[in-house]
This record gives C-alpha cells, structure tokens and sequence, in this order.
C-alpha cells in the first residue's frame, strides 16, 4: 500500500481524454459519437484559459445533438458558463432544424469532480454519469 499524498493518485492518472472515452463507451447514442479534433471545437466552445486539458465527442453529421464532453479545469465556475452558453446555442441551432433533439439538449446533464466538469447531451446520461463518477472515485 502506498502513501497518499494530498492529491488523489486516482484523479491524477485521469485524463480529459480517457474519461471522455470511459463515458462513451457507457453510453447507448443514437448516432455515432466521435472525438472532435481541436481545430473544430472552436466552432462550438469557446475554451477558457483555465481549462488545463479537454475531450470533445460529438455526433460528426449533426444529425443528433448527441455529445460527451470532458474538461479539466481551475474554474469550473467559467466552464460551466461556457457548458451553458454551448447548450443555449444548440437549442437555438436544432429548436427549427431538428426539434426532437431539444429535448436532449433540455435534459444535458453537467457532472463536476475535482477539477473535471463533464456535459452529457444523450437520452440516457445515467450511464456515461456513473463512468464518470467510477473513473473519479466521486
């Protein structure tokens, strides 16, 4: 057994990435859901500076409003209001184009522990919200 310091050596082998990855593959999507390379996130987060590491899945057609997104911050406060301004827009963007998805977007889940805040846009978010919650010992 060893020592634990002051950090929590589970939340310190935790990345954005894995996680997000956990999550997914918990969850049961309509569509497919794959990682969002960095040069297209900009299009739908606006990233703050705090966020140290993150993982954007989504659905590649837009055809769904499905999504997991993972981000490892100082502010959660910041990213919760970037979460929030995302899903605004969303709801706005799908409410003529594909308004079954809405409710999706009605229903996201937003999960935070330590320094992770997580958005879950599915049917079903229990499921990607217990992976978060195992990978993170929540």
């Amino acid at each position: 057994a060893s020592v634990s310091s002051a950090a929590d050596p589970k939340t310190s082998e935790v990345t954005a990435d894995g996680l997000a990855e956990k999550m997914v593959e918990a969850t049961t999507f309509q569509d497919e859901v794959i990682a969002i390379s960095a040069e297209i996130v900009p299009n739908y987060y606006t990233i703050p500076d705090s966020v140290k590491e993150y993982a954007v899945y989504m659905c590649p057609t837009g055809a769904t409003v499905e999504e997991i997104s993972v981000f490892r911050t100082s502010d959660a406060a910041a990213v919760e209001k970037m979460i929030q301004t995302h899903l605004e827009a969303r709801t706005a963007e799908y409410e003529s184009y594909r308004p079954d998805e809405v409710k999706k977007l009605d229903g996201a889940k937003v999960v935070k522990s330590g320094d992770f805040v997580a958005v879950i846009i599915a049917d079903d978010t229990a499921a990607a919200e217990a992976a978060f919650e195992a990978e993170l010992g929540a």
